[in-house]
C-alpha cells in the first residue's frame, strides 16, 4: 500500500511539474486541474491625464496635459465638461491641449483619456474636473 501511494504521488508530482494531465488507476482520486496563471512579461503601460485641481467655470480655457509612453497613438481626451479634445504631441511622452469649459451644471466631471501605446496596448486614464459657475481662478 505504501509503495502504491508513493508511486501515485511521484506520478502526480511529475505530471504537475510538466504541466500535463495524467490518468490514474481506478479508485485513485484524480487531482483537480489547477488554474492556468500566466505572468505578463510586459507591464501594462501607464498613462495620466491632468486638468486643473481648483474649480473652473463655464467659458474658462483650461490646460489639459497627457503623459503616456513615447510613440503612443490615437490619444483623445473627452468629458461632458470639455467635449472632445485632441492633445498635440510634445516632448518626452507628454501631450498638451487647451480646452474650453462647456456650459454645464456645477459639479464634478470625469475627464477620460483613451489611446493606444506603441505596442497597441489600450491606454486609459481618468481625472476629475470641478465646475462651479461662481469659481474664480
Amino acid at each position: 500500500m505504501r509503495t502504491a501511494l508513493t508511486l501515485t504521488a511521484a506520478a502526480l508530482t511529475a505530471s504537475l511539474a510538466l504541466g500535463g494531465a495524467t490518468a490514474f488507476a481506478a479508485g485513485t482520486p484524480a487531482p483537480a486541474p489547477s488554474p492556468s496563471v500566466r505572468a505578463s512579461t510586459h507591464p501594462a503601460p501607464s498613462a495620466r491625464v491632468e486638468v486643473p485641481a481648483s474649480p473652473v467655470k463655464p467659458g474658462d480655457a483650461v490646460s489639459v496635459t497627457v503623459t503616456a509612453p513615447a510613440g503612443s497613438r490615437h490619444l483623445a481626451v473627452s468629458s461632458a465638461a470639455l467635449g472632445r479634445v485632441t492633445p498635440a504631441a510634445g516632448q518626452d511622452g507628454t501631450w498638451a491641449a487647451t480646452a474650453g469649459v462647456a456650459r454645464v451644471k456645477d459639479g464634478s466631471y470625469d475627464v477620460l483619456l483613451t489611446g493606444s501605446a506603441p505596442d497597441g496596448t489600450p491606454l486609459r486614464a481618468t481625472a476629475h474636473l470641478t465646475v462651479r459657475a461662481g469659481a474664480t481662478r
